[in-house]
Parts: structure tokens; sequence; C-alpha cells
């Protein structure tokens, strides 16, 4: 629906800009005439306009609510619309009584009729991209089609203004009509906007002790951190990424987190585990609770995340603690280091709710992890879903796919949730002698490689 919604925004915007472009080439008109210096001016003006608008709404869509943004760059573009003939009128009998640059006076008055609604419709379009940008691998395909879907509204609001508007309802209705369905649409979309769905969400659907305690817009989530009966939680757009208790920071409430303990159950001796995503940080929190020798690396992709979580959700700066920031799978490309356990639980959140990560969950990729686990290593892999029902499709493709790259899969369900959780092990026969252990030691003292 909010794709939709800014689909309409961008089409609606890129229609409003050639129609007040060809509403003021036609009352400029009246004081300089239809020569190409008038039509020279407006596009002139048009063109700063916008150009200052994208560069103005792009930089407001990556710090508030993109559906924001563009709402009310829509109901401003609106209002400011509303005087174009007046303003271009005074401004033009005040032009005629002066003798100097005469040449550059339709540029003026075109630059005081229309440059603020053009600026304001310049806004619409970067903000429709960041709230439909669900991933940045489709960062590109998105602007195409939004940048498509735009031009598309030009080219029709250019057609009707010349063949049919200004024909069969006259230059002042035209404006005001379309201003009337810009500010409506405007406003109807930023009360729509994400902020605004989840003040409603609070004021609403949460009880009474709910409280928001921050609330943040970063280039990949918007981020929001409630306390709520003893609890605090993360959460990307709607979608709860991790809990914490209050009375005891390493606690959470997810039942699914307690089968990241399978990595040191697999290998009593573990000594370094990645996390791909930290979240609230629930998993490395508690190891490094208990197992105080271990050595936690964290892969975590949006730098706002790990602020989020040092000061809200006490990830301490824990000398066995490092975090990394970057793309999960890139960063483990470059690396070189081997780990003995990686537990893969990164969740992004768009339009239509939690997404894993598609580079994540190739065959390429589980190749990779792979590459980087100890022999008798394992992979922990949160995927939200269940073997029958929600996204059941989801977790037999995993389920195939691990089980063509690793040694032994093990799969578990959580109960409280529909998390499904995968255990992958590396093992590789050329380290292993003719008694089936390495180095001389069996489990518990190296890793399990039988199927327990």
């Amino acid at each position: 629906m909010r794709n939709l919604v800014m689909t309409i925004s961008a089409a609606l915007g890129g229609a409003a800009v050639m129609i007040y472009e060809f509403a003021a080439v036609r009352v400029l008109a009246r004081d300089f005439g239809g020569a190409v210096d008038v039509w020279a001016s407006e596009i002139a003006v048009c063109l700063g306009g916008l150009a200052i608008g994208y560069s103005v709404g792009g930089a407001l869509a990556d710090k508030y609510s993109p559906m924001l943004v563009a709402g009310a760059a829509l109901a401003l573009a609106g209002l400011t619309a509303i005087p174009i003939e007046w303003i271009a009128l005074r401004v033009g009998d005040a032009l005629l009584e002066v003798d100097v640059l005469i040449q550059w006076h339709p540029l003026v008055a075109a630059f005081a009729s229309t440059f603020l609604p053009l600026l304001f419709l310049g806004a619409v379009l970067p903000a429709a991209i960041r709230a439909e940008s669900e991933t940045i691998e489709r960062v590109g395909h998105t602007a195409g089609r939004v940048a498509a879907m735009s031009t598309v509204g030009s080219i029709v609001g250019a057609l009707a203004m010349g063949h049919y508007f200004l024909l069969h309802f006259g230059l002042r209705s035209v404006i005001y009509a379309t201003s009337g369905v810009l500010i409506l649409w405007g406003i109807a979309i930023a009360f729509l906007s994400r902020r605004g769905a989840a003040a409603a969400l609070l004021l609403v659907a949460m009880p009474a002790n709910a409280q928001v305690i921050y609330d943040a817009y970063s280039a990949y989530h918007h981020i929001i951190v409630i306390d709520i009966d003893g609890q605090r939680q993360l959460r990307f757009n709607d979608d709860v990424q991790s809990t914490m208790s209050l009375a005891d920071p390493t606690e959470g409430a997810f039942e699914y987190t307690d089968f990241f303990y399978l990595a040191p159950l697999m290998n009593p001796t573990i000594g370094k585990t990645l996390f791909l995503g930290l979240g609230g940080g629930s998993g490395p929190k508690r190891f490094l609770r208990d197992f105080p020798s271990m050595k936690v690396d964290v892969f975590e992709i949006d730098p706002q995340v790990v602020e989020v979580a040092r000061e809200y959700f006490y990830v301490d700066k824990d000398p066995n603690l490092t975090i990394t920031l970057g793309d999960g799978r890139a960063l483990l490309r470059r690396s070189r280091t081997r780990c003995d356990a990686i537990i893969m639980d990164a969740y992004g959140s768009g339009p239509n709710g939690a997404y894993l990560p598609y580079h994540m969950a190739t065959k390429e990729f589980f190749e990779l992890v792979k590459q980087r686990l100890n022999n008798g290593g394992v992979l922990i892999y949160n995927a939200v879903g269940a073997d029958q029902g929600f996204q059941a499709d989801v977790i037999a493709s995993l389920a195939t796919t691990l089980r063509d790259s690793f040694y032994a899969v093990y799969v578990f369900g959580a109960r409280s949730s529909i998390n499904t959780m995968f255990l992958a092990q590396h093992i590789d026969p050329s380290g292993i002698d003719e008694n089936g252990e390495i180095n001389g030691r069996v489990w518990p003292l190296a890793p399990w490689l039988g199927h327990p």
C-alpha cells in the first residue's frame, strides 16, 4: 500500500510541475509576451527549483519519515502555487516601470511566482524513492521506477494542459484545482506516514504504560525503542527486532535466541563467535556473560543501530567484543580469520514487514560461511517462518540449500514464535583421524563430529 501511495505521489508531483509551468508562462505572456525568452526563463526556474528540491528533499527523507516529507512537500507546493497568477501579474506590472536589465525581467517574474512550489515538488521524488527502497540492493530499481512514474506524470500534465485543461476550465480553475488536490493528498499521506502510524500505534494499540524513549530514521530503518511491561523493545518500523529485560539487561524475551547456545553445545571448546546482525545485542551480551574467555565479533550494517544498542541496550565496550560496520556478506568475504561459530540474525524491515537479506540466503553465501568456519564449526541461522504455514516455501528452500553446502543440518522450531533455527555443521574429513578425532580429541574436548 505504501509503495502505491508514494508512486501516485511521484506521478502527481510530476504532473503538477508541468501544469504550474504552463500556467506561469500563460500568465507571464500578458506582460512579456510568449516569445522564447519567457519559456526559457520559466524552464530555468523550473529546473533550478527542482534541483534544490531534490537535494533538500533527499536530506530530509534520510532524517525524517519519507512519507511525512513527501506529504508536507505536496501540501506546501499546493499552498504556494495558489497565488501564482496574483504574484506574476504584480511583479510583471512593477517590472514594466523599470528600464534596467529588461532582458532578465521575465526570469525575475518567473522566479517570484513559481520557484517555491517547484522547489517543494522537487522534494517529492527523493522522498518517494527513499520510502520505497527496502534494501540497498534494490535502490537502483526503485529509483528508476519512481523517476519513470514522475516523468509519466509530467507527460500527462503537459498534454492535459495543452489539449484539455486550459480549453475547458480556464487558467484559474486549473491552478486552484491542482493546488487543492496537492494539499489534500499531501495532508492525507503525511497523516499516514510511518511516524504517524507509529504514534497511532502507541496511542491506540499499546497499553498506557508503554513509553517511547527513542524514535529516529537511519539510512536503513525507522528505529523505535519502547519500554513496556518491564521490557525494552527495539523495533524496525512496526517489527520487534530485540527485547531486553529492564531488570537484567542480559536477558531477553525471545525464545529463539536460546538456540544460539547450540554453538557451544556442539563445541564446548569454542573460542570465537561471529554474529551477523546486532539488533539489541541479546546474543553477544549473553555469550560474553556466560563465556568470559570467548571472543565475540559482530558485523552490523547500520551505524545508528550500534549507537542505539550501546546507549539503550547496554552493549558495553567489552575487550572481547569487536563490532565492525558494514554489510555482513561483504565483510565476511574480506575477512581471512576463522571462527568456531557464525550466528546469522540479520533482518531488515520494509513496507511489507520483516525480510531476510536475499544475498545472505544463497548457496554462494553458505559456501563463504563454510570457508570461514574451523573444522567442526557451526552456522546458527535464524529464519522467520515455519515448515508448515507462514513462509513455508522459504524455510524449505533454506533447508535444501544448507544441506547442499554443509555436512550436517539440524532444524528446530521455536514454540513461542514463528522462528525456525537451522544448525549447519562444517566438517572437513581431511582434518579427522581414523578414530574420528580432531587433534586427538573428541567431544567435549573438541567439536562434535557425528549426528547426536
